[in-house]
């Protein structure tokens, strides 16, 4: 064989020697290698997992009770009677098919899903939720990983995803707990029955209604991935608004006692300072709008193109057809925009009801330290932790009625968020401090893998 150094290309290009059968004949001594080392290590006993050296564990977090104000530990029975316990979990998994490296630069081989999934499924086994709401699930790895993994764990569940998207959401629950009754999706694209869609996202939403097994009962259950543009307030707003519209609608169709608990949990990419929040935890949403109006403006001005919208380059919606305003209607503009956010205030406003997070009336009093961020309503700091971004996105809701005191963190008996639903312990959730030095946006190995982290609330259904 030549000598490299007599073999080299002018302009320090590939040496002439490195032909397609020197490649392939590299290739087949590296995988020869590969396979004696292996051939070695099983001898030995050593498992792929350890041959390899990633660590696949994960940073576990403790389950924190909520304790009322006159109970001690060795009093506990208003919150061991009656009723039925069921963990609630939302989880923004993080889609495979959504990773661009770009956006996480410095996370090595923590994005590889070889190693992910397993991450993943360990955390998801160890924090053995009853009910879960997972969002982001990828399409691709549906029947190789997702399905057969969790009905493996004793889950029955249900896939909803928006036409074209490679990535989607599932509800799963424990089948030894509740079946389920009844399913629906929301499409908010094709819902314009008050509100016209400000441009065409494809995001979806999912409702299950679950019966409970070993009691009389139920609940219904709903999730949604709202739309992520940084743009995108008003029609997060606007989606927001018929998710509860049509869950409460659900929820009327399914239990005409009205007595069965609504639970919506989800990423609805928006932080508690922000109008779909504020909509949806206040009893009147037009008191909310005053100060986030400038927002919702800017909002519905953008004007969205393909290459703006994609959320990768294998998911690229429909062209919207808008062009830029001239000088001439932007009177008209103006009017249009007033009456456009007029209209999904007066939908939040119609829907009657209010939803009432559960971190948010409850984690000051088990994590004071890590709640009330900047008067965000008693929520956690952050719920994603990425390289280019960090905050709270994520919630686990409950329906209430509008009449409710929505500065109060619990109503009819003591200790239940709305009459019926007892909240026993929360998730804890780190503390900005402690996600260690930069970088250190997630997924990471050893640490979390995915760039957001769950939420689980442990709740006590029925009459306490």
């Amino acid at each position: 064989m030549p000598k490299q150094d007599g073999n080299k290309k002018k302009g320090g290009g590939r040496p002439d020697y490195v032909t397609p059968e020197y490649i392939a004949a590299q290739r087949a001594k590296r995988e020869q290698a590969k396979a004696e080392k292996a051939r070695r290590n099983q001898m030995l006993g050593i498992e792929p997992d350890e041959q390899e050296g990633f660590n696949t564990n994960f940073i576990k977090r403790p389950m924190l009770a909520i304790k009322d104000d006159d109970e001690t530990d060795d009093n506990s029975s208003s919150s061991s009677s009656g009723g039925v316990d069921i963990k609630i979990m939302t989880y923004n998994v993080l889609g495979q098919a959504l990773i661009r490296r770009e956006l996480f630069p410095t996370n090595g081989d923590a994005l590889k899903w070889r190693w992910r999934s397993k991450m993943l499924l360990s955390e998801l086994k160890h924090y053995d939720a009853d009910i879960m709401c997972l969002q982001e699930v990828d399409l691709s790895h549906m029947d190789s990983f997702y399905d057969p993994e969790l009905r493996g764990l004793g889950y029955d569940l249900v896939y909803v995803r928006g036409q074209g998207k490679n990535h989607g959401l599932v509800i799963c629950w424990r089948d030894s707990i509740c079946r389920l009754v009844r399913s629906e999706s929301v499409v908010y694209d094709d819902d314009d029955e008050s509100t016209k869609p400000q441009t065409r996202t494809r995001n979806v939403g999912a409702m299950a209604a679950l019966r409970f097994t070993s009691a009389a009962g139920g609940l219904i259950i709903a999730t949604t991935h709202l739309f992520w543009h940084p743009h995108g307030t008003f029609e997060r707003t606007r989606q927001s608004a018929i998710l509860v519209r049509r869950t409460k609608k659900f929820a009327a169709e399914t239990d005409d006692t009205a007595r069965w608990p609504v639970f919506l949990a989800g990423d609805f990419n928006s932080e508690p300072i922000d109008s779909p929040y504020l909509c949806l935890t206040q009893a009147r949403a037009s008191r909310q709008t005053a100060h986030s109006y400038g927002v919702l403006c800017r909002s519905w001005q953008h004007k969205y193109t393909n290459e703006d919208l994609a959320e990768d380059e294998t998911d690229r919606p429909e062209e919207t057809g808008d062009t830029p305003e001239t000088a001439d209607s932007l009177s008209d503009e103006q009017q249009q925009q007033d009456q456009a956010i007029a209209a999904i205030v007066r939908l939040h406003d119609e829907n009657g009801v209010v939803l009432r997070s559960l971190y948010g009336a409850y984690y000051r009093r088990v994590h004071p330290a890590n709640a009330d961020v900047a008067g965000r309503n008693g929520e956690p700091a952050f719920s994603n932790w990425a390289f280019t971004w960090r905050g709270l996105l994520d919630y686990i809701f409950v329906m209430a009625t509008a009449a409710h005191d929505d500065s109060s963190s619990s109503s009819g008996q003591a200790g239940e968020i709305v009459p019926g639903v007892r909240v026993n312990a929360l998730l804890r959730l780190p503390e900005p401090k402690e996600m260690g030095d930069e970088p250190s946006g997630q997924p990471r190995e050893g640490q979390y893998p995915s760039d957001h982290l769950c939420l689980m609330a442990a709740v006590k259904i029925g009459h306490l």
